[in-house]
């Protein structure tokens, strides 16, 4: 018996050591003194009386404008949104704010990258994205249940000791001392070092436009046909499984894209009519606002900063119109605000160009193939020149042909524009510059 309560207690105090040394080292070492997630974190665990909570990743957070939102839901919304937030990060923070807030309402954000991949393939980056989640949370079961599941066996020590990922840095005696200096500060202490444009969640500035170059290589983010992972499916279902059990009320939601960016995928259907069906089986709501009809909401090309996230013009667009339905509409009513299918939307819109789609990569030996994404048959031609450092026209691969192949592309090479020209108007009607 004396035996093992020696082994307990000699574990008892090697495990409070190694709690104690990584709360220092951490305090030295982890340089999150402007860290936006610390902050929104924080206010996070601060808020009391969330009526209506939004999950998700940026989409969210540069999305949603909740001043707007307020003031048409009639509730208190807040933005649980974090960089890459993938399901489980949003099932476990769901579980957080769910022990200091009666939530009537959630809105969980439907981007088909956040749902494709599983813990064995989680690698460095992707782990970045689940320790500022992780991180700040406060030291509980929910936090220890969401580093088990989230990561292979082999990120547990960095998951619980975050001090172990900067070990590299101990002898950096001009940031330890840098480091330390800025977390004795009163703005770092009290949380008063407000990131600019946050509000209750969001980053948004009302009014701010944007200027994006519509061209992309989707080469690897196309619709999988195994659509979600049965990891993150599993964590779905936990999701709607735990609002039936709290008796708060779930909506599936996809913020709005540029058309260029659905267009370019080539089978975005595939994904939406999934999320249809899902909705369907489980008695919920899904509205995915790339497919409103325009009487609802009309987006430009200045309401995105680039393909897939909106400005803060678009956010400000896409809160009313967002908030309008919810609280104007009944199910039915809003269901007619959609179209049945990407097609059916395109088929509506004028003709037009959208952008430039690239298929290929430098594992390819430098060969790309271009195509010019529209909604109508269009005759272009192309030209190609690589870009200096300063963004400057280095060397012209090609002028305007129709050759839409661009081969032997020097790995040293960062950067190129292309330019796309109607043949039978002699005007540009699209441009982009790619960075390698």
């Amino acid at each position: 018996m004396k035996r093992g309560i020696k082994i307990i207690f000699g574990s008892f105090i090697i495990v409070c050591s190694i709690l104690v040394i990584n709360s220092v080292l951490s305090y030295i070492v982890i340089d999150d003194a402007d860290d936006e997630v610390r902050y929104a974190m924080h206010e996070l665990y601060e808020q009391e009386e969330i009526e209506t909570l939004f999950l998700g990743s940026s989409h969210v957070f540069c999305g949603y404008d909740p001043r707007i939102l307020d003031e048409i839901l009639g509730e208190n919304t807040y933005l649980a949104a974090t960089p890459v937030q993938k399901v489980d990060g949003s099932y476990y923070l769901l579980k957080e704010v769910i022990k200091s807030n009666n939530i009537k309402k959630v809105y969980l954000d439907m981007f088909y990258l956040q749902y494709r991949d599983i813990p064995a393939e989680r690698g460095n980056i992707q782990m970045q994205w689940i320790y500022c989640i992780t991180d700040n949370m406060k030291n509980n079961w929910n936090r220890a249940e969401f580093i088990l599941n989230a990561s292979d066996c082999d990120y547990y020590i960095e998951g619980f000791l975050p001090s172990a990922r900067y070990g590299n840095y101990l002898l950096d005696r001009k940031r330890l001392e840098r480091i330390v200096k800025s977390k004795r500060t009163e703005e770092y202490i009290n949380y008063e070092n407000i990131p600019s444009a946050f509000y209750k969640g969001a980053y948004v500035i009302p009014g701010g436009s944007g200027d994006p170059e519509m061209i992309a290589n989707l080469d690897k983010l196309g619709i999988a046909e195994d659509i979600i992972s049965e990891y993150s499916l599993k964590y779905l279902n936990k999701i709607v499984e735990l609002c039936k059990k709290e008796e708060i009320e779930l909506v599936l939601v996809t913020t709005p894209f540029t058309d260029f960016y659905i267009q370019a995928l080539g089978n975005y259907d595939t994904f939406y009519d999934y999320m249809k069906n899902y909705a369907k089986a489980n008695a919920i709501e899904y509205y995915d606002f790339n497919l409103c009809r325009p009487e609802l909401l009309v987006m430009e090309e200045d309401d995105f900063v680039d393909y897939h996230h909106l400005s803060g013009k678009g956010a400000v667009k896409y809160s009313t119109a967002f908030a309008e339905a919810m609280a104007s509409y009944d199910e039915a009513e809003r269901q007619e605000k959609f179209y049945d299918s990407v097609q059916e939307k395109i088929d509506d819109l004028p003709p037009q160009t959208m952008g430039i789609l690239l298929q290929g990569s430098m594992d390819e030996e430098g060969v790309y193939l271009i195509t010019t994404i529209a909604n109508c048959d269009v005759n272009v031609e192309y030209r190609i020149c690589t870009l200096d450092e300063q963004g400057n026209e280095k060397e012209l691969i090609q002028d305007f042909s129709d050759e839409n192949i661009i081969r032997n592309l020097q790995k040293e090479e960062t950067a190129f524009k292309i330019t796309v020209r109607n043949k039978d108007t002699g005007e540009v009607c699209e441009e982009g510059v790619i960075n390698l």
